[in-house]
């Protein structure tokens, strides 16, 4: 028997999201990303930090 209560594809990808936002180290804000194509295959998925070069133990917030 086929399950019922399994989650969309769209609330599927939004909790990638939000998983990979838990990987910025900003206190303030963090945020998470996840791109698919129309075949709902994921294509990325990325997160805020600093810019390459800067340190995330000497920036102030």
């Amino acid at each position: 028997m086929k399950r019922t209560d399994y989650i969309s594809w769209d609330e599927y990808f939004m909790g990638v999201a939000l998983l990979a936002a838990k990987r910025s180290k900003d206190p303030n804000t963090q945020v998470g990303a996840c791109i698919v194509d129309e075949n709902n295959i994921i294509l990325s998925t990325g997160y805020n930090g600093l810019p390459i070069g800067c340190s995330d133990d000497e920036y102030r917030y």
